[in-house]
């Protein structure tokens, strides 16, 4: 009876480690599938604000003429958007910068959307009317700080990247 008594304590201590090790195991997967779709994030959110500079040294390069797109990071929306969703699945995931990346988002989306809409009413963007004064300023701030939206989302994922590879070491050890 001891020995039955004995053999099933053991069996419960191997099951025990194998439960903890295979749950470390999957800390260490999920560490590393978040820190991928981190940064295919991070590649998707800095793609609108670095083509209009890439774009404007090649034209200074050639032209001899500094042209910078301020526009290029709106007509880059559709490539913002799935890089932030991203970070922003991550940052929830793993309890950190939700925050920051959310209030971005929902910021560049706002202001995107809120200079379109205001562009839209009042002709500016048909044509109907001339594109100055006051309303052409306040579209133009709204594109601008949208500009400034999407690098606060990129900064925030550098962060979210940082505390992801900083806590690597500490929560991912199967050797523990």
């Amino acid at each position: 009876m001891s020995k039955m008594a004995e053999r099933t304590s053991i069996d419960d201590v191997q099951k025990e480690r194998f439960r903890t090790h295979s749950k470390k195991l999957v800390n260490c997967m999920t560490g590393r599938s978040n820190k991928v779709l981190v940064v295919i994030g991070l590649f998707l959110v800095w793609i609108p604000v670095i083509s209009p500079v890439f774009f404007s040294i090649i034209a200074l390069i050639e032209r001899g003429r500094f042209l910078f797109d301020f526009l290029m990071p709106a007509e880059l929306f559709l490539v913002f958007l799935p890089g932030a969703i991203l970070l922003l699945l991550v940052a929830i995931r793993t309890k950190n910068y939700v925050k920051q990346i959310g209030f971005g988002l929902f910021s560049a989306i706002a202001l995107l959307f809120g200079g379109q809409a205001i562009a839209e009413i009042t002709g500016l963007a048909s044509g109907e009317r001339k594109f100055r004064g006051w309303l052409a300023v306040l579209v133009t701030a709204m594109i601008i700080l949208y500009s400034f939206a999407i690098v606060e989302v990129g900064l925030s994922g550098f962060y979210l990247l940082r505390k992801l590879t900083s806590n690597t070491h500490e929560d991912t050890s199967i050797n523990k």
